[in-house]
Protein backbone atom coordinates (compact mmCIF):
# COMPACT_ATOMS: atom_id res chain seq x y z
CA UNK A 1 0.00 0.00 0.00
CA UNK A 2 1.35 3.40 -0.97
CA UNK A 3 2.37 5.57 2.01
CA UNK A 4 0.54 8.70 0.84
CA UNK A 5 1.30 10.77 3.93
CA UNK A 6 5.02 10.04 3.59
CA UNK A 7 4.93 11.21 -0.04
CA UNK A 8 2.99 14.33 0.93
CA UNK A 9 5.48 15.16 3.65
CA UNK A 10 8.42 14.87 1.23
CA UNK A 11 6.68 17.23 -1.17
CA UNK A 12 5.77 19.65 1.61
CA UNK A 13 9.45 20.17 2.44
CA UNK A 14 10.22 20.64 -1.28
CA UNK A 15 12.24 17.48 -1.94
CA UNK A 16 12.10 15.21 -4.99
CA UNK A 17 12.78 11.51 -4.57
CA UNK A 18 16.21 12.04 -6.13
CA UNK A 19 17.07 14.98 -3.83
CA UNK A 20 16.00 13.06 -0.73
CA UNK A 21 18.02 10.02 -1.80
CA UNK A 22 21.10 12.17 -2.34
CA UNK A 23 20.66 13.84 1.06
CA UNK A 24 20.41 10.45 2.79
CA UNK A 25 23.16 8.79 0.76
CA UNK A 26 20.89 6.01 -0.53
CA UNK A 27 19.77 4.90 -3.98
CA UNK A 28 16.57 6.51 -5.26
CA UNK A 29 15.07 3.01 -5.53
CA UNK A 30 15.12 2.84 -1.71
CA UNK A 31 12.99 6.00 -1.51
CA UNK A 32 10.52 4.52 -3.97
CA UNK A 33 10.24 1.26 -2.02
CA UNK A 34 9.63 3.18 1.22
CA UNK A 35 6.91 5.32 -0.37
CA UNK A 36 5.19 2.39 -2.08
CA UNK A 37 5.10 0.38 1.12
CA UNK A 38 7.48 -2.32 -0.12
CA UNK A 39 10.21 -1.74 2.46
CA UNK A 40 10.84 0.10 5.76
CA UNK A 41 13.86 2.34 6.40
CA UNK A 42 16.46 0.69 8.62
CA UNK A 43 16.58 1.95 12.24
CA UNK A 44 19.87 3.78 11.69
CA UNK A 45 18.42 5.57 8.64
CA UNK A 46 15.39 6.94 10.45
CA UNK A 47 16.93 9.85 12.40
CA UNK A 48 18.40 11.31 9.19
CA UNK A 49 15.18 10.68 7.27
CA UNK A 50 13.15 12.38 10.01
CA UNK A 51 15.57 15.31 9.97
CA UNK A 52 15.29 15.66 6.18
CA UNK A 53 11.48 15.66 6.46
CA UNK A 54 11.65 18.09 9.43
CA UNK A 55 9.67 15.86 11.78
CA UNK A 56 10.42 13.77 14.86
CA UNK A 57 11.37 10.08 14.72
CA UNK A 58 8.05 9.22 16.42
CA UNK A 59 6.11 11.21 13.80
CA UNK A 60 8.05 9.42 11.06
CA UNK A 61 6.91 6.09 12.52
CA UNK A 62 3.34 7.33 12.10
CA UNK A 63 3.92 8.24 8.45
CA UNK A 64 5.37 4.79 7.84
CA UNK A 65 2.14 3.29 9.16
CA UNK A 66 3.79 1.08 11.76
CA UNK A 67 1.53 -0.73 14.27
CA UNK A 68 0.86 1.26 17.43
CA UNK A 69 2.66 4.31 16.07
CA UNK A 70 0.14 6.98 15.11
CA UNK A 71 1.22 10.58 15.53
CA UNK A 72 2.46 10.29 19.08
CA UNK A 73 2.60 13.81 20.39
CA UNK A 74 3.55 14.73 23.93
CA UNK A 75 0.90 16.57 25.90
CA UNK A 76 0.95 20.36 26.00
CA UNK A 77 1.28 20.53 29.76
CA UNK A 78 4.63 18.68 29.67
CA UNK A 79 5.87 20.71 26.70
CA UNK A 80 5.11 23.92 28.57
CA UNK A 81 6.64 22.47 31.72
CA UNK A 82 10.00 21.70 30.16
CA UNK A 83 10.04 24.86 28.03
CA UNK A 84 9.77 26.83 31.27
CA UNK A 85 12.15 24.55 33.10
CA UNK A 86 14.97 24.68 30.61
CA UNK A 87 14.59 28.24 29.42
CA UNK A 88 13.79 27.82 25.73
CA UNK A 89 11.31 25.95 23.49
CA UNK A 90 11.62 22.21 23.92
CA UNK A 91 12.62 20.52 20.64
CA UNK A 92 10.35 17.79 19.24
CA UNK A 93 13.22 15.31 19.41
CA UNK A 94 12.87 15.46 23.21
CA UNK A 95 9.15 15.82 23.75
CA UNK A 96 6.62 14.79 21.11
CA UNK A 97 3.83 17.36 21.69
CA UNK A 98 0.24 16.22 22.24
CA UNK A 99 -3.06 17.77 21.27
CA UNK A 100 -4.50 16.64 24.61
CA UNK A 101 -4.00 19.38 27.25
CA UNK A 102 -5.53 17.30 30.04
CA UNK A 103 -3.61 15.76 32.91
CA UNK A 104 -1.42 12.82 32.11
CA UNK A 105 -3.10 9.42 32.05
CA UNK A 106 -1.35 6.15 32.81
CA UNK A 107 -2.47 4.52 29.57
CA UNK A 108 -1.07 7.35 27.45
CA UNK A 109 2.20 7.31 29.34
CA UNK A 110 2.53 3.56 28.79
CA UNK A 111 1.77 3.90 25.09
CA UNK A 112 4.34 6.64 24.52
CA UNK A 113 6.95 4.85 26.62
CA UNK A 114 6.37 1.66 24.60
CA UNK A 115 7.01 3.49 21.33
CA UNK A 116 10.17 5.14 22.66
CA UNK A 117 11.43 1.81 24.00
CA UNK A 118 10.95 0.17 20.63
CA UNK A 119 12.96 2.95 19.00
CA UNK A 120 15.70 2.55 21.61
CA UNK A 121 15.94 -1.20 21.08
CA UNK A 122 16.16 -0.85 17.27
CA UNK A 123 18.66 2.02 17.21
CA UNK A 124 22.39 2.15 17.82
CA UNK A 125 23.33 3.97 21.02
CA UNK A 126 25.26 6.68 19.18
CA UNK A 127 22.37 7.31 16.79
CA UNK A 128 19.84 7.50 19.61
CA UNK A 129 22.02 9.93 21.55
CA UNK A 130 22.34 12.19 18.52
CA UNK A 131 18.64 11.99 17.63
CA UNK A 132 17.16 12.65 21.10
CA UNK A 133 18.39 15.99 22.37
CA UNK A 134 18.34 17.10 25.99
CA UNK A 135 16.77 20.48 26.66
CA UNK A 136 18.49 22.99 28.94
CA UNK A 137 17.91 26.27 30.72
CA UNK A 138 17.68 27.90 34.15
CA UNK A 139 13.95 28.52 34.66
CA UNK A 140 12.07 27.36 37.75
CA UNK A 141 9.94 24.24 37.37
CA UNK A 142 6.70 25.96 38.34
CA UNK A 143 4.55 23.99 35.90
CA UNK A 144 6.04 20.75 37.16
CA UNK A 145 5.28 21.66 40.76
CA UNK A 146 1.65 22.34 39.89
CA UNK A 147 1.24 19.16 37.86
CA UNK A 148 2.77 16.97 40.57
CA UNK A 149 0.35 18.26 43.19
CA UNK A 150 -2.68 16.85 41.37
CA UNK A 151 -4.58 13.71 42.25
CA UNK A 152 -3.31 10.41 40.83
CA UNK A 153 -5.90 8.54 38.78
CA UNK A 154 -4.08 5.20 38.83
CA UNK A 155 -4.07 2.31 36.39
CA UNK A 156 -7.47 0.66 36.09
CA UNK A 157 -7.89 -3.08 36.60
CA UNK A 158 -8.10 -5.17 33.42
CA UNK A 159 -10.38 -8.20 33.29
CA UNK A 160 -9.16 -9.41 29.89
CA UNK A 161 -5.69 -9.74 28.44
CA UNK A 162 -3.06 -12.00 26.98
CA UNK A 163 -2.37 -13.46 30.43
CA UNK A 164 -3.37 -12.97 34.06
CA UNK A 165 -0.62 -11.62 36.30
CA UNK A 166 -0.42 -11.27 40.06
CA UNK A 167 1.83 -9.76 42.69
CA UNK A 168 4.40 -12.55 42.30
CA UNK A 169 4.97 -11.53 38.67
CA UNK A 170 5.52 -7.91 39.71
CA UNK A 171 7.89 -8.98 42.49
CA UNK A 172 10.01 -10.86 39.93
CA UNK A 173 10.43 -7.64 37.93
CA UNK A 174 11.33 -5.82 41.14
CA UNK A 175 14.10 -8.35 41.80
CA UNK A 176 15.49 -7.85 38.30
CA UNK A 177 15.41 -4.10 38.82
CA UNK A 178 17.45 -4.41 42.02
CA UNK A 179 20.02 -6.51 40.15
CA UNK A 180 20.42 -3.87 37.42
CA UNK A 181 20.69 -1.18 40.08
CA UNK A 182 23.42 -3.00 41.99
CA UNK A 183 25.37 -3.62 38.76
CA UNK A 184 25.16 0.07 37.94
CA UNK A 185 26.49 1.09 41.37
CA UNK A 186 29.45 -1.29 41.12
CA UNK A 187 30.66 -0.94 37.52
CA UNK A 188 28.56 1.77 35.84
CA UNK A 189 25.48 2.03 33.67
CA UNK A 190 26.63 1.00 30.21
CA UNK A 191 27.00 -2.69 31.05
CA UNK A 192 23.35 -3.25 31.96
CA UNK A 193 21.52 -0.48 30.09
CA UNK A 194 20.31 -2.61 27.17
CA UNK A 195 19.18 -5.42 29.47
CA UNK A 196 17.30 -2.96 31.69
CA UNK A 197 15.62 -1.44 28.63
CA UNK A 198 14.46 -4.93 27.63
CA UNK A 199 13.09 -5.57 31.12
CA UNK A 200 11.28 -2.22 31.04
CA UNK A 201 9.71 -3.09 27.66
CA UNK A 202 8.51 -6.40 29.14
CA UNK A 203 6.93 -4.62 32.11
CA UNK A 204 5.23 -2.03 29.89
CA UNK A 205 3.84 -4.78 27.65
CA UNK A 206 2.37 -6.52 30.70
CA UNK A 207 0.73 -3.28 31.82
CA UNK A 208 -0.76 -2.72 28.37
CA UNK A 209 -1.86 -6.20 27.38
CA UNK A 210 -2.16 -8.47 30.44
CA UNK A 211 -5.05 -8.62 32.89
CA UNK A 212 -4.65 -7.80 36.59
CA UNK A 213 -6.34 -6.40 39.67
CA UNK A 214 -6.25 -2.71 40.60
CA UNK A 215 -3.59 -3.28 43.28
CA UNK A 216 -1.39 -5.39 40.99
CA UNK A 217 -1.72 -2.93 38.11
CA UNK A 218 -0.70 0.07 40.19
CA UNK A 219 2.20 -1.76 41.76
CA UNK A 220 3.30 -2.72 38.24
CA UNK A 221 3.00 0.95 37.23
CA UNK A 222 5.23 1.88 40.18
CA UNK A 223 7.78 -0.73 39.07
CA UNK A 224 7.69 0.77 35.56
CA UNK A 225 8.38 4.18 37.12
CA UNK A 226 11.26 2.69 39.10
CA UNK A 227 12.74 0.95 36.05
CA UNK A 228 12.30 3.99 33.82
CA UNK A 229 14.03 6.19 36.40
CA UNK A 230 16.82 3.63 36.66
CA UNK A 231 17.22 3.41 32.87
CA UNK A 232 17.35 7.21 32.86
CA UNK A 233 20.25 7.08 35.30
CA UNK A 234 21.97 4.33 33.28
CA UNK A 235 21.71 6.58 30.21
CA UNK A 236 23.03 9.51 32.27
CA UNK A 237 26.02 7.43 33.35
CA UNK A 238 26.55 6.22 29.77
CA UNK A 239 26.85 9.71 28.30
CA UNK A 240 23.35 9.81 26.76
CA UNK A 241 21.81 13.04 28.10
CA UNK A 242 18.80 13.22 25.77
CA UNK A 243 17.57 9.64 26.31
CA UNK A 244 18.29 10.03 30.05
CA UNK A 245 16.00 13.05 30.22
CA UNK A 246 13.28 11.21 28.28
CA UNK A 247 13.36 8.15 30.56
CA UNK A 248 13.37 10.33 33.68
CA UNK A 249 10.27 12.07 32.36
CA UNK A 250 8.44 8.83 31.68
CA UNK A 251 9.41 7.53 35.12
CA UNK A 252 8.08 10.69 36.70
CA UNK A 253 4.82 10.39 34.78
CA UNK A 254 4.31 6.74 35.75
CA UNK A 255 5.11 7.44 39.41
CA UNK A 256 2.77 10.42 39.42
CA UNK A 257 -0.10 8.32 38.01
CA UNK A 258 0.35 5.23 40.23
CA UNK A 259 -1.70 4.86 43.41
CA UNK A 260 0.81 2.37 44.87
CA UNK A 261 2.23 3.45 48.27
CA UNK A 262 5.79 3.55 46.85
CA UNK A 263 4.89 6.03 44.11
CA UNK A 264 5.38 9.18 46.21
CA UNK A 265 8.99 8.32 47.01
CA UNK A 266 9.66 7.38 43.39
CA UNK A 267 8.62 10.88 42.35
CA UNK A 268 11.04 12.30 44.93
CA UNK A 269 13.97 10.09 43.94
CA UNK A 270 13.55 10.68 40.19
CA UNK A 271 13.38 14.44 40.72
CA UNK A 272 16.63 14.27 42.70
CA UNK A 273 18.34 12.30 39.93
CA UNK A 274 17.07 14.82 37.40
CA UNK A 275 18.83 17.43 39.54
CA UNK A 276 22.13 15.55 39.34
CA UNK A 277 21.66 15.10 35.60
CA UNK A 278 21.03 18.86 35.17
CA UNK A 279 24.29 19.67 36.96
CA UNK A 280 26.32 17.32 34.76
CA UNK A 281 24.59 18.93 31.80
CA UNK A 282 25.89 22.33 32.94
CA UNK A 283 22.72 23.70 34.57
CA UNK A 284 23.35 23.98 38.34
CA UNK A 285 20.58 26.57 38.81
CA UNK A 286 18.04 24.13 37.40
CA UNK A 287 19.61 21.35 39.49
CA UNK A 288 19.07 23.39 42.63
CA UNK A 289 15.39 23.92 41.81
CA UNK A 290 14.88 20.24 41.10
CA UNK A 291 16.46 19.28 44.44
CA UNK A 292 14.25 21.83 46.21
CA UNK A 293 11.18 20.41 44.50
CA UNK A 294 12.19 16.89 45.54
CA UNK A 295 12.67 18.03 49.15
CA UNK A 296 9.27 19.73 49.14
CA UNK A 297 7.64 16.43 48.20
CA UNK A 298 9.59 14.32 50.68
CA UNK A 299 7.25 13.24 53.51
CA UNK A 300 7.97 14.38 57.05
CA UNK A 301 9.12 11.96 59.73
CA UNK A 302 12.35 10.62 61.15
CA UNK A 303 12.43 7.62 58.83
CA UNK A 304 12.92 9.99 55.88
CA UNK A 305 15.74 11.99 57.49
CA UNK A 306 18.50 9.92 55.85
CA UNK A 307 17.13 10.79 52.42
CA UNK A 308 16.59 14.39 53.52
CA UNK A 309 20.26 14.48 54.51
CA UNK A 310 21.34 13.11 51.12
CA UNK A 311 19.21 15.55 49.13
CA UNK A 312 20.21 18.51 51.28
CA UNK A 313 23.85 17.66 50.59
CA UNK A 314 22.89 17.26 46.91
CA UNK A 315 21.66 20.89 46.89
CA UNK A 316 25.20 21.93 47.81
CA UNK A 317 26.98 19.52 45.45
CA UNK A 318 24.83 19.90 42.34
CA UNK A 319 23.59 23.45 42.75
CA UNK A 320 24.87 25.95 45.29
CA UNK A 321 28.63 25.42 44.99
CA UNK A 322 28.52 26.08 41.23
CA UNK A 323 26.75 29.44 41.58
CA UNK A 324 29.70 31.53 42.77
CA UNK A 325 31.61 32.36 45.98
CA UNK A 326 28.71 34.35 47.42
CA UNK A 327 26.86 31.06 47.99
CA UNK A 328 29.54 29.68 50.34
CA UNK A 329 27.47 30.34 53.52
CA UNK A 330 24.55 28.40 52.02
CA UNK A 331 26.88 25.56 51.02
CA UNK A 332 28.26 25.36 54.55
CA UNK A 333 24.76 25.47 56.03
CA UNK A 334 23.43 22.72 53.73
CA UNK A 335 26.40 20.44 54.44
CA UNK A 336 26.17 21.01 58.20
CA UNK A 337 22.43 20.23 58.17
CA UNK A 338 22.97 17.04 56.17
CA UNK A 339 25.60 15.66 58.58
CA UNK A 340 23.41 16.61 61.57
CA UNK A 341 20.42 14.77 60.10
CA UNK A 342 22.53 11.72 59.42
CA UNK A 343 23.97 11.73 62.94
CA UNK A 344 20.50 11.74 64.46
CA UNK A 345 19.26 8.73 62.46
CA UNK A 346 18.97 5.30 64.04
CA UNK A 347 20.62 2.21 62.58
CA UNK A 348 17.20 0.88 61.58
CA UNK A 349 16.44 4.10 59.70
CA UNK A 350 19.78 3.87 57.91
CA UNK A 351 19.09 0.24 56.97
CA UNK A 352 15.68 0.94 55.42
CA UNK A 353 16.39 4.23 53.62
CA UNK A 354 17.92 2.79 50.45
CA UNK A 355 14.82 0.67 49.73
CA UNK A 356 12.85 3.89 49.13
CA UNK A 357 15.02 4.87 46.14
CA UNK A 358 14.72 3.70 42.52
CA UNK A 359 18.40 2.69 42.30
CA UNK A 360 21.18 1.45 44.59
CA UNK A 361 21.71 4.65 46.55
CA UNK A 362 24.60 4.76 49.01
CA UNK A 363 22.99 5.96 52.23
CA UNK A 364 26.19 5.75 54.28
CA UNK A 365 28.07 8.77 55.59
CA UNK A 366 30.51 8.26 52.69
CA UNK A 367 27.92 9.68 50.28
CA UNK A 368 27.62 12.86 52.32
CA UNK A 369 31.41 13.11 52.24
CA UNK A 370 31.23 12.97 48.43
CA UNK A 371 28.89 15.97 48.37
CA UNK A 372 31.08 17.87 50.81
CA UNK A 373 34.29 17.07 48.92
CA UNK A 374 32.86 18.08 45.53
CA UNK A 375 31.40 21.28 46.99
CA UNK A 376 34.67 22.34 48.61
CA UNK A 377 36.69 21.43 45.53
CA UNK A 378 34.49 23.56 43.26
CA UNK A 379 34.59 26.51 45.64
CA UNK A 380 38.36 26.18 46.09
CA UNK A 381 38.68 27.70 42.63
CA UNK A 382 37.79 31.02 44.30
CA UNK A 383 39.17 30.26 47.78
CA UNK A 384 42.22 27.93 47.66
CA UNK A 385 42.12 27.51 51.43
CA UNK A 386 39.12 25.20 50.97
CA UNK A 387 41.24 22.58 49.19
CA UNK A 388 42.18 21.04 52.54
CA UNK A 389 38.48 20.51 53.34
CA UNK A 390 37.99 18.83 49.97
CA UNK A 391 40.92 16.52 50.72
CA UNK A 392 39.64 15.69 54.22
CA UNK A 393 36.19 14.70 53.01
CA UNK A 394 37.53 12.76 50.03
CA UNK A 395 39.78 10.73 52.33
CA UNK A 396 36.78 10.05 54.55
CA UNK A 397 34.72 8.92 51.56
CA UNK A 398 37.39 6.59 50.17
CA UNK A 399 37.88 5.03 53.61
CA UNK A 400 34.16 4.46 54.24
CA UNK A 401 32.68 3.69 50.84
CA UNK A 402 30.63 0.49 51.27
CA UNK A 403 30.97 -2.71 49.28
CA UNK A 404 29.09 -2.62 45.98
CA UNK A 405 29.83 1.05 45.28
CA UNK A 406 32.87 0.58 43.03
CA UNK A 407 32.04 3.52 40.77
CA UNK A 408 31.82 5.85 43.76
CA UNK A 409 35.22 4.72 45.03
CA UNK A 410 36.73 5.27 41.58
CA UNK A 411 35.34 8.81 41.53
CA UNK A 412 36.79 9.38 44.99
CA UNK A 413 40.30 8.30 44.04
CA UNK A 414 40.25 10.39 40.87
CA UNK A 415 39.14 13.39 42.91
CA UNK A 416 41.85 12.74 45.50
CA UNK A 417 44.53 12.66 42.78
CA UNK A 418 43.22 15.90 41.33
CA UNK A 419 43.19 17.57 44.75
CA UNK A 420 46.78 16.57 45.40
CA UNK A 421 47.95 17.85 42.03
CA UNK A 422 46.28 21.16 42.87
CA UNK A 423 47.96 21.12 46.28
CA UNK A 424 51.39 20.52 44.70
CA UNK A 425 51.70 16.93 45.98
CA UNK A 426 52.50 15.41 42.59
CA UNK A 427 54.12 12.16 43.79
CA UNK A 428 51.18 11.30 46.06
CA UNK A 429 48.77 12.31 43.31
CA UNK A 430 50.34 9.72 41.01
CA UNK A 431 49.84 7.00 43.65
CA UNK A 432 46.16 7.92 44.04
CA UNK A 433 45.72 8.25 40.29
CA UNK A 434 47.19 4.82 39.61
CA UNK A 435 44.77 3.26 42.12
CA UNK A 436 41.93 5.04 40.34
CA UNK A 437 43.06 3.71 36.96
CA UNK A 438 43.09 0.15 38.28
CA UNK A 439 39.47 0.50 39.39
CA UNK A 440 38.46 2.36 36.22
CA UNK A 441 39.43 -0.67 34.15
CA UNK A 442 36.43 -2.47 35.65
CA UNK A 443 33.86 0.30 35.06
CA UNK A 444 31.72 1.21 32.06
CA UNK A 445 30.86 4.74 33.19
CA UNK A 446 31.20 7.58 30.67
CA UNK A 447 31.28 9.98 33.62
CA UNK A 448 34.46 8.29 34.86
CA UNK A 449 36.02 9.15 31.50
CA UNK A 450 35.03 12.80 31.99
CA UNK A 451 36.78 12.92 35.36
CA UNK A 452 39.88 11.18 33.97
CA UNK A 453 40.14 13.83 31.28
CA UNK A 454 40.00 16.48 33.98
CA UNK A 455 42.89 14.68 35.68
CA UNK A 456 44.92 15.04 32.49
CA UNK A 457 44.49 18.82 32.75
CA UNK A 458 45.23 18.89 36.50
CA UNK A 459 48.50 16.96 36.04
CA UNK A 460 49.77 19.02 33.09
CA UNK A 461 51.76 21.59 35.18
CA UNK A 462 53.97 18.70 36.38
CA UNK A 463 54.59 17.14 32.97
CA UNK A 464 58.34 17.69 33.32
CA UNK A 465 58.45 15.42 36.40
CA UNK A 466 59.38 11.92 35.10
CA UNK A 467 56.94 10.04 37.30
CA UNK A 468 54.10 12.39 36.39
CA UNK A 469 54.92 12.08 32.69
CA UNK A 470 54.77 8.30 33.03
CA UNK A 471 51.43 8.54 34.85
CA UNK A 472 50.02 10.86 32.20
CA UNK A 473 50.94 8.36 29.48
CA UNK A 474 49.11 5.62 31.34
CA UNK A 475 46.17 7.97 31.94
CA UNK A 476 45.80 8.76 28.25
CA UNK A 477 46.07 5.07 27.38
CA UNK A 478 43.28 4.24 29.85
CA UNK A 479 41.03 6.96 28.45
CA UNK A 480 41.57 5.62 24.94
CA UNK A 481 40.74 2.10 26.04
CA UNK A 482 37.59 3.17 27.89
CA UNK A 483 36.21 5.12 24.90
Amino acid sequence: MKRTRLVQRRKTVGLSQEALAEQLGVDVSSIRRWEYGQRLPQPWQRPNLAMALKISVDQLAGLLGEPDAPEVEHREVMAALFAEAWGNPTPQEVLAPSSDPQQLAAERTLKELSIFLRGDMLTRRETLTQAVKAASGPALLGSLAGWLSGQAEGLEARSQGTQRIGMSDVEAIERSTRFFASTDAEVGGALSREAAVGQLKYAVDLARYASYSDATGNRLLAVIAELSGLVGYLCHDSGMPGPAQRYFRYGLEAARESTDPRATMLVVSILADMGEHARWFGRPDTALRLHDLALERLPFGRRFDILRADMTAGRAENGLCHLGPSRLPEVLSALSESFDLYGQASEEEKATASAMWHRALDVSEAELSVSAAVSYLVMAEDDPSLISEAEKHTLAQVAKVPTGQGRSKTFGLIRLARIRFLAGEAEQACDDGNQALQLAEHTTSARIQVRLRELVAASKPYDDVPRVAEFRDRLRTSIGRLN
